[in-house]
C-alpha cells in the first residue's frame, strides 16, 4: 500500500492491462481514490486483501479481472455516500456517547442534503449550506456537521464563516410567569394533555421523558425518569404544590407504545400540545416549560448550579451555557427588588 498525495494506492506485480502494449507482468500501481486517513486505510486494507485473492487466482491460471480494477471504475472513496458511511462507522466504534439515535437525530438529517453519488467536495457542502436560511439553527447545525465530515474525509475547505450568528442563548424568549403557566394548564380541555403539560411544568422534563416518568403519590412527590436522552434520573417538583394540586402521580399514558426513537416521542408531544395551545390562543412551545423550570429553580428557589444541572439531566457546562445569561438577568432584578423592599429608612 502506498500514499500518493492525500490518497492511497496499491502496488503489485500484475499482468499487463488490456490497453497495454506489454506482454510480461510488471510492477504497477492501482489508484483507489481513498483518502489517507483511518477510514480510508481500513477500506484500502479490504481492497488489498481482494487484490491478493485475484493475484492468487491469476497465478493459478485464471484471467486477472482487470474490469474490477481499472481506475475509471474504482472511485467509491470519493462519493458523499461513501464518506458519510465511513464517518458513521468510525464514530460508532470509537465514541462512547455516539449512538444510532445520535446519528439519526444530529447527523443523518444534515447529511441527507448531500447528493449521495456526487464526489464529496467543498463546493458540494457549501452549496447545501447556502441553501439554508442565514443565522438559523438549521444552518448552524448543518455547517458544524459538515466541518466534521470535511476534516474526517480530508476535504480542504473552511466552512466556519458560514455558520451564521445563531446562538442557543438567544432562543430563550421572554418566558411566561408561573401564574400564567398554571392558568394555561386549566384551559386545556384534555385530561391526558393536562397531565403531560403538568409534568413538563412541574418537573422540567424533556417532552419525550413523560413516556418514562412515574411520580410518588406522597410528599415530596419525586418523579422517577427511567430512561431518556441523558439516561435515568430523579427530579423533585418545583412547585410541590403543583404536583399535589394536579395529582401528577395519577399517570395518564399518552400512547400505549414507547418502542420508538426519543425524537419521535418528543414530536408527538409537541404536535399534540401545540394543537391545544392553538385552541386556547396560548403563545408558547412545550420546551418553554422546561426553560421556565430552569429559571425557577435557580432564581426563585436559588438552587446551586450543580443541583440545578443534575435535576435537569444536564452537565454543568451545558446548563451554564444555555441558561446563565438569562438566570443572571433575573437574579439581578430579583436582588434589586428585595433590597428595595427591605429599605426602611427615610427617602431624602
Amino acid at each position: 500500500m502506498r500514499q500518493r498525495g492525500d490518497t492511497l494506492s496499491l502496488r503489485a506485480t500484475l499482468p499487463p492491462r488490456p490497453s497495454s502494449q506489454k506482454t510480461q507482468a510488471y510492477q504497477q500501481d492501482i489508484a483507489l481514490g481513498m483518502y489517507a486517513n483511518p477510514a480510508g486505510l481500513r477500506a484500502a486494507e479490504d481492497k488489498a486483501v481482494e487484490l491478493a485473492g485475484d493475484i492468487v487466482r491469476w497465478k493459478s491460471g485464471q484471467n486477472f479481472p482487470w474490469e474490477n480494477w481499472v481506475e475509471s471504475g474504482l472511485k467509491p472513496g470519493n462519493t458523499c455516500e461513501y464518506w458519510i458511511e465511513a464517518f458513521k462507522e468510525e464514530f460508532l466504534v470509537k465514541r462512547q456517547d455516539f449512538s444510532l439515535t445520535t446519528w439519526q437525530k444530529h447527523y443523518l438529517f444534515q447529511f441527507n442534503r448531500l447528493p449521495p453519488k456526487a464526489e464529496l467536495s467543498g463546493e458540494i457542502m457549501l452549496k447545501a449550506i447556502l441553501s439554508l436560511p442565514p443565522d438559523s439553527w438549521t444552518r448552524h447545525r448543518t455547517t458544524q456537521t459538515y466541518i466534521k465530515l470535511a476534516f474526517f474525509a480530508g476535504v480542504d475547505v473552511d466552512l466556519h464563516s458560514y455558520k451564521g450568528k445563531y446562538s442557543s442563548n438567544s432562543t430563550i424568549k421572554d418566558l411566561l410567569t408561573d401564574e400564567a403557566i398554571a392558568l394555561i394548564r386549566e384551559q386545556i380541555t384534555s385530561h391526558r394533555w393536562q397531565w403531560v403539560y403538568g409534568m413538563l411544568a412541574a418537573y422540567g422534563l424533556r417532552p419525550h421523558e413523560v413516556f418514562f416518568a412515574t411520580v410518588e403519590s406522597k410528599p415530596p412527590y419525586k418523579c422517577y425518569v427511567s430512561e431518556g436522552k441523558t439516561g435515568a434520573r430523579t427530579v423533585q417538583p418545583f412547585y410541590p404544590q403543583w404536583a399535589e394540586r394536579w395529582k401528577l402521580w395519577e399517570q395518564i399514558h399518552v400512547v400505549t407504545q414507547t418502542q420508538c426513537q426519543y425524537q419521535e416521542l418528543g414530536r408527538r408531544v409537541y404536535q399534540s400540545l401545540n394543537y391545544h395551545f392553538k385552541k386556547i390562543g396560548a403563545t408558547l412551545a412545550p420546551y418553554d416549560l422546561r426553560h421556565a423550570f430552569a429559571i425557577r429553580i435557580s432564581v426563585v428557589f436559588e438552587l446551586p448550579v450543580t443541583t440545578s444541572a443534575k435535576l435537569m439531566g444536564h452537565s454543568i457546562t451545558e446548563h451554564l451555557r444555555t441558561y446563565q445569561r438569562h438566570i443572571d438577568e433575573k437574579t439581578n432584578s430579583r436582588a434589586v427588588e428585595r433590597a428595595i423592599a427591605r429599605f426602611d429608612g427615610e427617602v431624602p
